[in-house]
């Protein structure tokens, strides 16, 4: 099965890669601000998401908990360069699921999208497609 990702970012160069190294096991929602990332998570739920935290308009913060007010099960992983301990805070309280530094690793990004979709949907296929790459 693939799962629907809303990858939401600003830098049309990080989405490109992103979404190259993502496609393989995903279908892609794209936004390059957040608000679009904000109406795609409401009107397309997406079964998991990757916002930037700065972005034009709304938040990815904003947009990923819009997400989880509709369905708490959605992942929600929020990516930044700078993460504060105010950050780490409001993240708790919107239930945003994972905070993750940049840079990062391609193994860390598939890792992380593998146990989120482990922890939501019970689903151990996408460890076992990315382990066969």
């Amino acid at each position: 099965m693939n799962y629907r990702l809303l990858l939401a970012d600003d830098d049309p160069a990080l989405r490109a890669v992103l979404r190259e190294l993502c496609e393989p096991f995903f279908e892609i929602l794209e936004a390059d601000n957040g608000d679009t990332a904000f109406e795609l998570a409401t009107a397309e739920l997406p079964d998991l998401a990757l916002c930037d935290l700065h972005m034009p308009g709304r938040s990815g913060l904003e947009a990923l908990a819009a997400l989880k007010e509709l369905d708490l099960r959605r992942p929600a992983i929020l990516m930044t360069s700078d993460p504060t301990r105010e950050l780490e805070r409001q993240i708790r309280q919107a239930h945003i699921d994972t905070l993750l530094t940049k840079p990062f690793s391609r193994s860390k990004l598939l890792g992380t999208f593998a146990c989120a979709i482990e922890d939501a949907f019970h689903d151990e296929s996408l460890r076992q497609r990315l382990l066969s790459m």
